[in-house]
């Protein structure tokens, strides 16, 4: 609801559209997790229940609960509205923490005669096997590592993401049949043509595992370490001669994550460089505040020049320049400027760039005549994720460049489903949209006054291993005073016209004043609103106007805060309380 410059409100007669963009969490997540009905089984200690709902939709909750760059939580009303967030991603790892049934069984599926080939056990393959297997489809996944995961086992540390619950996640997926083949590579041996040829799809899900270099004077020196290669090495523990003094360039997790892990190899000196400021750094604010708890120094608007060298064998140093900020760029961020005389050198034994990574696509025969586009990454149709060669489907990170867990997740689900199409015909239909009633609205009465609950963390001297989780989670109690604070945004409040006598009750008793009474005159005509007046009033929204004919309670549904007092009040009946269920393109 708007007023406009010429003092009329904009009133717009909801639809589905409408109802899922009020669920903000919901409508922010690139799969629309239900976090509000998983929130609310929390609230209701159901914590199988929560789980459930997280894993018929993202997969992976014990995970993402852990390491979502939770986009849910920048939509969330409460922090828009009153004061912080709901912790909805610390929410999620509470549901898988604190379940106490197994994981439900899967329902028999009627077996299809189509096998499906996957390059790359990482998240966005894992995805498509699990929502493919669920189809009834056989699925082999082809993982060059000699674990399945991808960045989740060979990227993350364990610190953050441990080993073990990466391990119970793909045992769900093998649980369907899904079959997956460590150490087998696709490239000389194994090429994309014979996987053509022995299957009915393909779909390339191979990641981005290619570093990108800064491109500065010294960066072939031994004692430079690429970021992606860095974590790989540590967490398949593989041999790094560490020094005592290291330098991570970059401001994203995989910088945190070399920094942190480098300490934790034996490091007495862990600096970061960023070319940029604090507020620009795209990382989670808790992970960088515990970044700084560790004793690790970062250097905001700091770019480097050259790798120094004494022997030119072997890096011995690091010279750096200060920026200044400039115009913003494309992104928002301001781009910045080198400052002329601002060069220092620091010493270091081993350096880290962790600027980016980008996808290997050099195991893709040019034979086979696969569209590659100028950024050279291959190219698809982004809605169904299809190359210009008949059955070869990619997704993930392979196609676009690194990007977070969750979206290339929510690929994975959707390049599922176009297989799904091209191989069967058949357009999968989730669950339709729908409402069900609410007979009574619970809200704490404090609900205003709670405070965003705290995670919990071990302590800095326990946190020198690389194999500690340093996060704890919610306890069942936290959990439950987080999810209390929860406004359930999939609640709605139903009109009844028929019934209302346009007493204003609702609109006197509303604590956020989300009522508002206004004549026809006083609201903005467009299209939609007015054959909706015509077809109440026999007459156009202008001769509705002009002879006075309506009064209209309208609401501003950005306000709401399910208290359910306006329910209450209504003498009539007219106004109910529902909860919208949004419809699924999965299960």
């Amino acid at each position: 609801m708007k007023e406009t410059v010429s003092t009329r409100f904009h009133v717009q007669l909801p639809d589905q559209r409408w109802f899922e963009e009020n669920i903000g969490c919901e409508n922010a997540c690139p799969v629309n997790t239900r976090a509000p009905r998983y929130i609310s089984a929390i609230s209701d200690e159901d914590y199988d229940c929560a789980f459930e709902l997280n894993r018929e939709d993202n997969l992976f909750p014990a995970i993402l609960g852990r390491i979502c760059v939770h986009p849910c939580e920048e939509k969330c009303r409460r922090g828009l509205l009153i004061d912080d967030p709901i912790s909805i991603c610390s929410l999620k790892r509470a549901s898988a923490d604190h379940k106490t049934s197994p994981s439900r069984e899967e329902k028999p599926v009627r077996k299809r005669d189509k096998r499906i080939a996957i390059i790359g056990a990482g998240p966005s393959g894992l995805s498509a096997a699990n929502d493919l297997a669920r189809l009834g489809y056989a699925v082999t996944l082809y993982e060059s590592f000699p674990i399945p995961g991808g960045m989740l086992n060979v990227g993350i540390p364990a610190y953050r993401l441990p080993r073990e619950v990466v391990t119970k996640a793909i045992e769900e997926v093998e649980r369907l049949g899904v079959s997956i083949l460590t150490g087998t590579p696709v490239g000389k041996d194994l090429n994309l043509e014979r996987l053509r040829r022995d299957y009915d799809a393909v779909y390339i899900a191979a990641g981005a595992h290619k570093a990108e270099k800064l491109g500065i004077q010294g960066e072939n020196l031994n004692g430079v370490i690429h970021g992606v290669t860095f974590m790989r090495m540590v967490n398949l523990k593989e041999d790094i001669k560490i020094g005592e003094r290291v330098a991570v360039v970059g401001g994203g997790n995989t910088a945190m994550d070399t920094a942190r892990s480098s300490l934790r190899l034996g490091a007495k000196e862990v600096s970061i460089l960023y070319r940029r400021t604090r507020e620009e750094m795209p990382v989670d604010q808790r992970e960088l505040e515990q970044v700084e708890e560790e004793g690790i120094q970062i250097h905001f608007l700091t770019s480097p020049i050259a790798v120094l060298s004494r022997d030119n064998i072997n890096v011995s140093g690091l010279r750096c320049g200060r920026n200044r900020q400039g115009d913003p760029e494309a992104d928002g961020r301001r781009r910045p400027i080198p400052i002329p005389g601002s060069e220092f050198d620091i010493p270091i034994d081993l350096l880290i760039p962790a600027v980016s990574q980008s996808p290997d696509i050099s195991f893709l025969p040019e034979a086979i005549g696969l569209e590659i586009s100028r950024w050279d990454r291959l190219a698809v149709n982004p809605e169904t994720f299809e190359t210009n060669v008949q059955g070869i489907f990619a997704g993930g990170d392979f196609v676009t460049g690194p990007r977070d867990v969750i979206r290339v997740i929510a690929d994975g689900r959707r390049a599922a489903l176009s297989i799904h199409k091209y191989l069967s015909g058949e357009v999968y239909q989730g669950r339709p949209s729908h409402f069900t009633p609410v007979h009574e609205v619970r809200v704490d009465p404090d609900l205003e006054k709670i405070p965003r609950q705290k995670v919990d963390t071990i302590s800095i001297e326990e946190r020198m291993v690389l194999d500690r989780e340093v996060d704890l989670g919610f306890s069942k109690e936290l959990a439950q005073k987080e999810a209390s604070r929860c406004l359930q945004c999939h609640l709605f409040t139903i009109f009844d016209r028929t019934k209302c006598i346009l007493c204003g009750g609702c609109v006197d008793i509303c604590p956020k004043f989300c009522f508002r009474m206004a004549r026809l005159d006083e609201i903005k005509r467009d299209e939609k609103l007015s054959k909706w007046v015509e077809s109440l009033y026999g007459v156009s929204f202008v001769e509705a106007e002009k002879r006075n004919l309506a009064t209209v309670i309208f609401k501003d549904e950005s306000r709401c805060i399910q208290c359910g007092l306006c329910v209450k009040r209504c003498p009539t009946g007219t106004i109910t309380m529902e909860e919208y269920h949004r419809k699924s393109t999965f299960y």
